[in-house]
């Protein structure tokens, strides 16, 4: 026992004397290069802010007294101060340490300091502002500024009220965690506190795990505000910060265990960047943010994470730079690598081939709807009730929110109403969903993912969507309406494609019909279904669907229905989408009952949905379930 002691103290003693003398120079060298790139853009405005700026540290278009939960007015005097520090604390800038702007920064951050400005949201009281502020001092300190020349007790209240990474709260959960954490390390950084630093870096990594809860899922999909989807968004800040935090502390003793620091880039791979398209988030995977403010959801914003990942995982620098580009606009970018991936953990499916992506998301028992909150998303209810989105270039559904019919999600069977007033708009930050049967498979290039509606306040049906190679089969089958209620499929409701619409049907159109419009080719068999279409131009404003945002807006919106008839008790609907510049797929679907559907592509592909138990032969054999089950079959790879 005596042994066992002395040994453990041997090999304390010997982790103590081998811990490296903590870089702080090489570090805070590291944030200051990367808010150089943050701020590059905004350098040229320097000589405006400072001639904007009143002798007392304040810019008078700023409202200080301002609480908005969403566009907190204060929030832009930080901005400003980190774009004059960047101008002072970044050495190839050609204001380097320039005593005016030393000056207009100690004003500033004193103002800011006396002022104290908060908001109604704590996101921006113990997120926003520790961090802005942090980034500011950092630069400052960069450029030769001390820590003695700040206002007196400035660190001392960020401390005591920019939030404790420590402490467990509701807030203190996946990306808010680490964002918190994030903000505790440029303070241990510019106090030279290693402790805290370490701590605060435990804590920074501590959501680089795969959990049940909030944070990084088993299946690489990422959730916040309870089991909720957020691969943009809340998944965004988390690839943000790990990934920064790991390429600044390369080489250095202070990082996380390896298989740790793997997620970050088997996350971007396995299920972030394939939810990107062109230069925008599908809108099924960002949550509320498909509502909240114009260019929210344009996802350019991730250049620099491409940086950051190269650096910590050079074996796929190629693949980062194929996105890169494709961010950027470039015409030679190459496309999205084809890849077929249902989210059990999400109630979510993606697939993505080289000439289009297609997603769809449903919510469980198991998962929350998409949320509102924040007065964001305001209509957003009938989000995530088999939602899809089908894309090319990635902008079919940019910003379009406000101009939507949102009884109208594409995918969805709603009521035919059309009113804002009567969307139901339920509990804030998510509400569980009412359904068990929710889900699918996949293999290689083939997919199918259920939706059995059997509860809930959207209409009762049996929906699967199978997705084969370069086709997508989506079924419905077992529909009910209520007593005289008209049901509307929504097929698609995007931009319209001008050269596409001289071609479109007036009127109702006769089944088996083929509709092209932009890059997808839209087939309908024979049908019970009335099949409809119309282009429109639209007026509207964001803040129809963000309280926040007065924002007017216009286009031409494109919208394909099928109307079910009147009080329809057992309705069923199917089409194809595939693209419009290849030939047509051949498909052939198998079944469509409330018990079954089903769909093969003569390639060796198929797929069979159970949504009650029974039994299905296919190629001579026969697929059986004694409870709901998605079988796909896939010889073609």
């Amino acid at each position: 026992m005596k042994f066992r002691f002395l040994a453990v103290c041997l090999v304390c003693c010997l982790t103590v004397w081998v811990r490296a003398e903590v870089p702080y120079a090489l570090i805070r060298g590291r944030i200051v290069d990367d808010l150089a790139h943050a701020e590059r853009a905004n350098l040229p405005k320097v000589d405006a802010l400072l001639a904007a700026m009143t002798p007392d540290g304040a810019w008078p278009d700023v409202d200080y007294a301002n609480r908005h939960r969403t566009r907190w007015a204060p929030a832009a005097h930080l901005e400003r101060l980190r774009t004059l520090a960047a101008a002072f604390g970044v050495p190839d800038s050609p204001r380097f340490r320039d005593p005016a702007l030393r000056d207009a920064l100690l004003r500033g951050l004193a103002n800011w300091h006396a002022a104290h400005p908060r908001c109604d949201n704590w996101w921006y009281n113990q997120i926003f502002a520790p961090q802005r502020l942090g980034e500011t001092l950092l630069l400052a300190q960069n450029g030769g500024v001390p820590l003695e020349a700040l206002p007196k007790g400035l660190l001392e209240r960020w401390r005591a009220e920019g939030g404790d990474p420590t402490r467990k709260t509701g807030t203190t959960t996946g990306s808010n965690l680490v964002n918190i954490a994030a903000h505790c390390c440029y303070r241990a950084l510019l106090t030279q506190d290693e402790p805290a630093l370490r701590t605060a870096l435990g804590r920074l990594f501590a959501p680089l795990a795969l959990t049940d809860a909030e944070g990084l899922q088993r299946d690489l999909s990422y959730h916040q505000h309870g089991p909720q989807l957020y691969l943009g968004n809340y998944g965004y800040d988390w690839l943000e910060l790990n990934a920064a935090w790991l390429a600044r502390l390369r080489g250095t003793d202070l990082l996380p265990p390896p298989e740790r620091a793997a997620l970050v880039p088997a996350y971007a791979l396995g299920a972030y960047f394939p939810a990107i398209r062109g230069q925008w988030y599908l809108y099924n995977a960002v949550g509320r943010q498909q509502a909240s403010e114009p260019g929210r959801a344009k996802a350019t914003k991730n250049l620099p994470i491409l940086r950051w990942l190269s650096q910590i995982d050079p074996a796929h620098r190629a693949d980062y730079a194929d996105i890169r580009a494709r961010l950027r606009a470039r015409p030679d970018a190459p496309p999205p690598a084809p890849l077929s991936k249902v989210f059990p953990r999400s109630d979510y499916a993606l697939h993505v081939r080289p000439a289009f992506t297609f997603d769809v998301r449903a919510n469980s028992t198991r998962t929350f709807r998409c949320e509102w909150g924040n007065d964001e998303n305001l209509l957003g209810h009938w989000l995530s009730e088999g939602s899809t989105g089908f894309v090319r270039t990635g902008a079919e559904y940019a910003d379009i929110a406000p101009l939507w019919d949102w009884w109208r999600v594409p995918g969805t069977t709603l009521p035919a109403r059309g009113d804002d007033a009567g969307i139901p708009r339920g509990r804030a930050w998510g509400q569980r969903g009412a359904n068990p049967f929710v889900g699918g498979q996949a293999q290689g290039d083939a997919l199918a993912f259920a939706y059995r509606r059997d509860a809930g306040d959207a209409p009762k049906g049996r929906f699967a969507w199978i997705a084969l190679g370069d086709a997508v089969v989506c079924l419905g089958a077992g529909i009910a309406a209520g007593p005289g209620e008209t049901l509307v499929t929504t097929v698609d409701q995007c931009w319209a494609h001008a050269p596409s619409l001289p071609g479109l049907p007036k009127g109702p159109v006769a089944t088996p019909a083929t509709i092209a419009h932009g890059a997808f080719r839209y087939h309908f068999p024979k049908q019970g279904a009335t099949l409809r279409c119309a282009a429109e131009h639209r007026e509207g404003n964001w803040r129809r669907v963000s309280s926040a945002y007065d924002v007017p807006v216009r286009g031409d919106v494109f919208t394909l229905w099928l109307e079910h008839a009147p009080g329809a008790q057992d309705a069923a609907y199917a089409y194809v989408v595939s693209p419009a510049d290849a030939p047509p797929p051949r498909i052939e679907i198998l079944a469509n009952t409330p018990a079954l559907q089903a769909a093969a592509d003569g390639q060796g592909r198929a797929a069979i949905v159970f949504h009650e138990p029974g039994a299905f032969t296919l190629g001579g054999k026969t697929y059986a379930a004694d409870a709901p089950k998605v079988v796909v079959l896939n010889q073609s790879h």
